[in-house]
């Protein structure tokens, strides 16, 4: 991967950041007293609080999955090591390792735009709609965003020796490494 793509995910981060924090208040916001209870405040219609950062929150998060994603793949897909060499090494082809993760990072985005989308609806329909045991935006999140990570988890266990760390890596690496010094320390006397 090209370090301008980072550039421009980490620029996309900002510009979404910027947006957000220019975003005008809506009046009573962050809610109003309580009728009954003063130290507790009330929210007042959420669809209303909301839907000024409905869109911006979902971007904000999609391109914190991608930065996410292109940081796992440029970390399998990186430069092999050259003992001695002052040049970056010639660019193997990913077999299959880019593929791997952007499915996994198309899966992650798919489950939070359910998630954000489940939340929108929510806050349209008073009605709350059940996914399983849970409400919808709740179980996206419950059973989708927390369990995406174990296909990134897998991608990395299930392939480590070959993609992240090959031998030939690992020999390269030893001979960059300078061998340490071993001093023998004097064995201890008990009494």
């Amino acid at each position: 991967m090209k370090q301008t793509s980072f550039a421009i995910l980490l620029v996309a981060l900002w510009v979404v950041v910027l947006i957000i924090l220019l975003t005008p208040e809506i009046p009573n916001g962050h809610g109003f007293g309580h009728a009954k209870f003063m130290a507790m405040d009330q929210g007042g219609d959420g669809a209303q609080r909301h839907e000024s950062f409905l869109l911006t929150g979902w971007i904000f998060g999609s391109v914190l999955i991608g930065l996410f994603v292109s940081l796992l793949v440029w970390g399998t897909v990186g430069q092999p090591l050259q003992a001695g060499a002052s040049e970056p090494a010639v660019r193997r082809r990913p077999d299959g390792r880019v593929w791997a993760f952007l499915l996994s990072g198309l899966l992650y985005e798919g489950v939070f735009a359910g998630m954000c989308l489940a939340y929108r609806k929510s806050l349209a329909d008073p009605e709350v709609a059940f996914q399983g045991p849970f409400p919808a935006g709740v179980s996206w999140l419950l059973f989708g965003l927390w369990l995406i990570p174990v296909c990134f988890v897998a991608l990395y266990v299930v392939f480590f020796s070959r993609w992240i760390a090959p031998p030939e890596n690992l020999e390269k690496f030893a001979e960059l490494v300078p061998q340490p010094l071993i001093v023998s320390a004097p064995k201890p006397k008990f009494h």
